[in-house]
């Protein structure tokens, strides 16, 4: 009998143990997981919004696990009709004109339904935000109203509301400061990507810093209205690029032409300074011999020209880099600051033998020192892989040349 009650005990133990507690649903580009994870943690806020199925933060994070894990398991298939369709219909009935609704819509919207459609959402949801709100939210909204009403005085109040609340991490802010302050001038900053865009608008939003470089988002390209908008704030004339001639000219690769078009007219039509991040030339088709590597960013430019010696000029004078070799702080704990750490050794361990052969010997063991730590500190044991193709790159690059 007694050990009866010992192996119910323990069945009973690893049932309880196995069970997931329910986790707030960040963004993947700071805490990925694995599918089971979000399965498992569909399971444990379902029980939430069953135990009170008016608690909008349970219902914000059942709909952002079941739409993480249909992103990454099956697709969104027919939109309509997906699991995360039938959380916002469940919500809709559930929670009515709610923030987390709105939210939500925003995120994943119905094509029956034309309102959230249009980004109407998005404004319902500001005018609803709580007090007691999530600082990923908070970015999420100034971006999508920075793409569908980018003149609107609330996109610059939330994106300083988000840089108050310390969303990004202070290594991905560094990132972005870099880069800001190497760029001449009246700018062009072309990119895609969170963590490419937001850091760099909330520090000109809250610190009024660069405010001369223009941000532009690539993807906000598919929205008329930031289109427009950006047409006026550069001061050049509008033009019209029809998605549909593209499609039927380009077939899939319609967006790359697409994109690759409004760049240059913009470039052309403005004829300012103009970057790229340096993930682009593997999203566009825009003529590679014209973008050169200036170190942390890609400039445009017609005309062959020195970017090494830019590039060299950059780490000796303007990016701070001492912060890559410093232990991690509270905010550095996200997957993608490694991977941004990381980009430094890519981007910049060529420039070491650069320095050697002119001379520069100290600047050579600075950045080899600084680089060095970079890659003893980041773990990223998700992509060994790609770490040690990494740490390979940073031998070669570095080794004494004669």
């Amino acid at each position: 009998m007694k050990r009866t009650i010992i192996i119910t005990a323990a069945i009973i133990y690893c049932t309880f143990a196995s069970a997931q507690k329910a986790e707030t649903i960040e963004s993947f580009i700071s805490t990925s997981h694995e599918p089971e994870w979000y399965a498992r943690q569909i399971e444990a806020w379902q029980k939430k919004v069953d135990a009170d199925s008016k608690d909008e933060w349970a219902w914000r994070n059942l709909f952002r696990a079941t739409n993480y894990h249909e992103m990454f398991t099956t697709g969104y298939g027919d939109e309509d009709k997906s699991p995360s369709a039938a959380i916002i219909q469940k919500m809709e009935k559930a929670i009515p004109d709610s923030y987390a609704l709105n939210l939500c819509k925003g995120r994943y919207c119905l094509r029956s339904d034309s309102a959230a459609m249009r980004g109407d959402n998005i404004y319902r949801a500001i005018e609803l935000m709580p007090e007691e709100v999530c600082a990923e939210d908070v970015d999420y909204l100034a971006c999508r109203l920075w793409s569908i009403d980018p003149e609107n005085q609330k996109v610059g109040e939330l994106f300083r509301q988000a840089y108050r609340m310390r969303y990004y991490p202070t290594r991905i802010m560094h990132y972005n400061l870099n880069m800001l302050r190497s760029m001449q001038p009246g700018a062009l900053y072309f990119a895609n990507g969170d963590v490419l865009l937001g850091p760099m608008k909330m520090m000109q939003e809250a610190l009024e810093e660069r405010t001369d470089v223009t941000v532009v988002p690539i993807s906000y390209f598919h929205s008329p209205n930031y289109l427009q908008a950006l047409f006026r704030k550069l001061g050049i004339k509008p033009k019209t690029f029809d998605v549909q001639d593209y499609g039927n000219q380009f077939g899939e690769d319609w967006y790359k032409h697409f994109e690759a078009d409004i760049i240059m007219y913009l470039i052309k039509e403005s004829k300012r300074p103009t970057y790229f991040s340096t993930d682009i030339l593997s999203q566009t088709i825009l003529d590679k011999d014209s973008i050169y590597n200036e170190g942390l960013l890609l400039k445009y430019s017609p005309r062959k020209y020195d970017n090494f010696a830019v590039a060299m000029h950059n780490v000796r004078e303007v990016y701070h880099l001492e912060y890559l070799a410093e232990p991690d702080l509270v905010y550095d704990s996200w997957v993608t600051s490694q991977q941004l750490d990381l980009n430094h050794v890519t981007l910049l361990s060529h420039l070491v033998s650069k320095f050697r052969k002119k001379g520069e010997v100290e600047q050579a063991d600075r950045l080899h020192d600084i680089l060095g730590k970079c890659i003893e500190r980041c773990q990223l044991f998700d992509h060994p892989d790609a770490k040690a193709a990494i740490i390979e790159k940073f031998k070669k690059d570095t080794e004494e040349k004669e």
